[in-house]
């Protein structure tokens, strides 16, 4: 069984929420429908509308928004439909025939974009929309609203007709308007118009002089206002065609109502589906104001919210440019009632308000402003006792109230069950209110439900750490600063810093150690302990965050180093290939002059050309079997360049000297025969300089980083 009252609602705000969602309304069917909505008591239904409103904001969020739900309400000409003789105004013809018209738009969207929208393309595929209702209604009504011309044949006769008549009028008007004007009989305004039938202004006394009928006079009597005898038979006959016409609208209206009428089922569904579409983006729109998203949803009994907001109270700080403190809530089968302990004015009613509200927006099918890791289920039943609930009807006082709500509770209270309670056990005697206010504890601990309770009394804080699945929770309170943080800490009752608070609204030093001294020791020392263990918790989570924060920023540091050095390596092997590029074609160079010379020497030409002949072979099958390596002294400068930059980093200098020394085989020494890793090029290692070895190729000399060279021969 299903079970939220609407105190419920009530106590927890859901109507404000609805009044903010309802600004976002295109139509006051919409509207109504956001006013008038409430939890669903089925779990699929919730989850349909959810999936559906999830639907909207991502199409919003992608800048691909659904076809625009708006449309002129028809419910009622509708519902009169049903009477045979009944026909609607043309202004309800026309919300039909552009209800069936958005539905076609809805259609086309869907069909490109269907796939990513699933629940709306299940939904759309369940009408069967009948576009010959827009066309029928738009051959028959323009768009202003009026019947056209030719609706029908007989009214395209009777308008010709019209227009001929009132063509023939006013040509009789004016030929009588200008003789009885030169006559010198009219007024200066010289014609008007009454009941839209023109005639002449004549001056009083010369009433007599102008036949016609006098329909009227001027205010002060010195005008007659008279339709000229010559164009009577004219005004009868156009009165008689706009009786003809008329009779023939209505001909018109009551058969487009009987072609109508067959679809009012169809036509009713359309509506209904343009009315959920709009309650949706509504919802999508409400939600991207507050932030709002869908969390997972559970079908395990376990609400975990992270970083949620109390969507009001959001709204409120956003005007004032004031921040919001987030709540962190769980509740699960092993911790499933929170008691929340702290100082009056610090938050205890919004962590519960908030929790409460939220799971009313989840089960009505409003996205919530939490983190999306949030997780939260469906409860069957939500109870709640929130304010002060005198009753003067009912005779009850604040206490009464709660005693009876309390013996509602424990009857309902089951697994499937969330209560919450805003200062538990308050109204009567704190000692006797505190003993019930612990065995009605006790009594919902064993029921199985799931809940949140803020309270002051102390013997509630111990019960709640003897109890199983009860966990103690307090708003904290920065003595420093003598003021609330508005934090939920879990795991720890907290004090109400009576005495604090106090002091912070400017009560006297003096009263309130008077105070002190007329409460029992044992309970001040408690709650001073709670105070101590309250702010000792602050200092340890403060160090705890600035602990998270320095690895953070050493861990960023740690990977910006792993990226230089990675950098760095990536540059020196670039530098290696060049080098050993330009090592290769120097060699080249070498052995060629050294062929020269030679031939010069002994004058022989074709020893050369077979020399070179024979080398350049040699160099073309080694060569070909490696690839091929374009060298520039451009392409080399530009590499040089960016090594020297990364190498004046210190940090990477010496990152990469720690890891790339440490992985060396062996420790260079002076004189040994040594080659860079990859080349085939041998050296001498000349010296040492710091993490570089300067090598010695014979004619020239090159400095590279130690962990580049590999061991060839000891010196």
């Amino acid at each position: 069984m299903a079970y939220i009252h609407p105190k419920v609602l009530d106590d927890l705000d859901f109507g404000q929420v609805l009044e903010h969602t309802a600004l976002y309304a295109v139509n006051e069917p919409v509207r109504r429908r956001i006013l008038n909505a409430k939890p669903y008591t089925d779990r699929r239904d919730v989850e349909v509308e959810l999936y559906r409103t999830d639907e909207m904001m991502r199409a919003l969020q992608r800048g691909e928004p659904f076809p625009p739900a708006h449309f002129e309400s028809y419910d009622k000409p509708l519902e009169k439909m049903r009477v045979e003789a009944y026909f609607p105004e043309p202004k309800d013809f026309l919300s039909m025939a552009g209800a069936v018209e958005t539905l076609l738009q809805w259609k086309r969207f869907l069909k490109k974009f269907g796939p990513d929208y699933p629940h709306w393309n299940d939904a759309l595929s369940l009408l069967a929309i009948h576009p010959e209702i827009a066309k029928e209604i738009r051959n028959k009504i323009n768009r202003e609203g009026q019947i056209k011309d030719n609706a029908s044949e007989t009214l395209a006769v009777i308008r010709s007709q019209m227009h001929e008549v009132f063509r023939q009028r006013d040509e009789a008007f004016a030929r009588v308007r200008k003789k009885y004007e030169k006559a010198g009989l009219l007024d200066e305004i010289g014609e008007s118009y009454l009941d839209d039938r023109p005639v002449l202004a004549v001056k009083a006394m010369y009433r007599r002089q102008v036949p016609g009928q006098v329909l009227g006079t001027s205010r002060n009597g010195t005008i007659v206002f008279i339709e000229p005898e010559s164009i009577a038979p004219h005004t009868r006959r156009l009165q008689n065609l706009a009786a003809d016409e008329k009779t023939e609208i209505v001909r018109i209206l009551k058969n487009l109502a009987d072609f109508i009428r067959e679809y009012k089922n169809e036509l009713q569904d359309y509506a209904d589906f343009l009315v959920e579409a709009g309650f949706a983006e509504a919802k999508a729109r409400f939600a991207q104001e507050i932030d709002a998203v869908l969390p997972r949803l559970t079908t395990e009994q376990e609400v975990f919210l992270h970083k949620a907001y109390h969507p009001l109270l959001l709204l409120k700080n956003k005007e004032k440019g004031e921040p919001v403190v987030p709540h962190d809530i769980h509740l699960h089968p092993g911790q499933r009632i929170l008691v929340i302990s702290g100082p009056n004015a610090g938050g205890k009613s919004i962590a519960l308000k908030t929790a409460g509200l939220l799971q009313l927006m989840l089960q009505s099918g409003w996205p919530v402003p939490v983190h999306p890791d949030s997780r939260m289920p469906f409860f069957r039943k939500i109870l709640s006792d929130v304010g002060d609930h005198q009753s003067i009807e009912n005779e009850l006082s604040t206490y009464s109230y709660r005693l009876k709500n309390m013996r509602l509770f424990l009857r309902l209270a089951d697994a499937h069950t969330l209560f919450l309670i805003d200062e538990f056990g308050t109204g009567s005697d704190p000692e006797l209110g505190g003993a019930l206010a612990e065995v009605f504890l006790e009594a919902f601990q064993k029921s199985g439900a799931y809940g949140i309770i803020t309270t002051h009394y102390n013997n509630l804080k111990l019960r709640a750490e003897q109890l199983d699945g009860v966990l103690n929770a307090y708003m904290e309170f920065d003595l420093k600063k003598m003021e609330p943080t508005y934090r939920l800490i879990t795991g720890q009752p907290g004090s109400s810093f009576t005495f604090e608070v106090a002091a912070r609204m400017g009560i006297p030093w003096r009263i309130i150690n008077r105070a002190k001294k007329k409460v029992d020791r044992a309970k001040v020392h408690f709650d001073r302990t709670l105070s101590a263990l309250q702010d000792e918790k602050k200092n340890l989570r403060q160090n705890t965050e600035a602990l998270q924060r320095q690895t953070k920023a050493l861990e960023a540091r740690q990977k910006e180093l792993e990226e230089q050095n990675y950098r760095l390596l990536k540059k020196l092997d670039q530098f290696r290939q060049l080098y050993e590029e330009e090592h290769r074609q120097t060699e080249a160079g070498r052995k060629i002059l050294q062929l020269f010379d030679q031939a010069a020497r002994t004058g022989d030409r074709r020893s050369l050309l077979k020399s070179v002949g024979r080398w350049w072979e040699k160099e073309f099958v080694k060569q070909s079997a490696k690839p091929s390596k374009t060298s520039s002294a451009k392409k080399l400068q530009k590499t040089k360049k960016e090594v020297s930059q990364l190498l004046q980093n210190n940090d990477v200098r010496k990152q990469l000297t720690k890891i790339e020394i440490a992985r060396m085989p062996y420790v260079p020494k002076p004189g040994d025969r040594v080659r860079i890793k990859g080349s085939s090029a041998n050296a001498t290692l000349e010296r040492i300089e710091g993490d570089k070895a300067v090598l010695s190729y014979g004619r020239f000399s090159a400095t590279v980083p130690l962990q580049d060279l590999e061991l060839v021969m000891r010196k």
